[in-house]
């Protein structure tokens, strides 16, 4: 009994951790003041998701707003895509992207006071990222990346992060940023940073980030194996509890 006990506590401690995940959009277009750009953040929307990983920025979070093309929040505009693209669709759902089902309908949204972009992201994880490709929107040959915060001109570029459905994984071992490129990473596109002052100049962040509400920024569930190993653990403590509490009463 007192080895099944031990064993108990030991896959108790063990459980694997909550998950966490974030949503992006990434706009692909230069400046905000450009007749071609429409600020739409659907050129690439993508999910990371990793075991206590955190998002660290200066902005804050916000509930769902009403979805349209009156540019408050900085991303809600209409989109060139297609009535009701733009990434809030794509993340709430209710309109033409994709499936029109939305990645995640209860999801606050990041935004400065003003409801203006965020122009300074980064992410901090002790363990490994995965990622995926959920929706596409450009004519440009995007790419996703990641740096290290304190080596940020190394990018270090997925090599298949630019089409629906690419799955990508990556472990920056320390706080680290994402960066996006309108033109498959190479010299002759811009590379646009989620700490933006790292990339090309511009008078708004290409990114737009979107989560469960704090409360509850733990977007996986425990499976039914972990959650049986979460029970047996607690149930083994007890039992160990118990046994002590008789021998002190003997």
């Amino acid at each position: 009994m007192r080895k099944w006990n031990l064993a108990a506590g030991v896959m108790l401690l063990t459980a694997p951790a909550w998950a966490t995940t974030y949503f992006a959009g990434f706009e692909d277009t230069v400046s905000t003041r450009q007749a071609t750009s429409d600020n739409d953040y659907n050129d690439l929307v993508f999910s990371i998701t990793g075991q206590n990983l955190t998002l660290v920025s200066n902005g804050n979070w916000y509930t769902k707003p009403v979805l349209g093309t009156n540019g408050a929040p900085f991303w809600n505009n209409n989109s060139y895509d297609g009535s009701k693209m733009n990434v809030g669709y794509c993340v709430y759902g209710g309109g033409n992207c994709g499936t029109g089902a939305g990645l995640d309908s209860n999801a606050l949204y990041l935004a400065s006071s003003n409801e203006k972009s965020v122009g300074n992201v980064y992410f901090s994880v002790n363990g490994p990222v995965d990622g995926e490709v959920d929706v596409k929107f450009s004519n440009d040959q995007d790419r996703l990346g990641w740096y290290s915060t304190i080596q940020p001109g190394t990018i270090h570029w997925f090599s298949n992060a630019d089409s629906i459905g690419d799955l990508f994984s990556f472990n920056p071992h320390g706080d680290f940023g994402l960066v996006a490129s309108n033109s498959n990473g190479s010299i002759f596109g811009q590379n646009f940073y989620s700490q933006d002052w790292f990339g090309t100049q511009d008078d708004r962040s290409h990114f737009a980030f979107f989560a469960d509400p704090p409360e509850t920024f733990t977007s996986d569930a425990p499976e039914p194996g972990q959650a049986g190993l979460i029970g047996i653990g607690l149930i083994g403590l007890f039992l160990l509890f118990k046994r002590r509490l008789a021998r002190v009463k003997a």
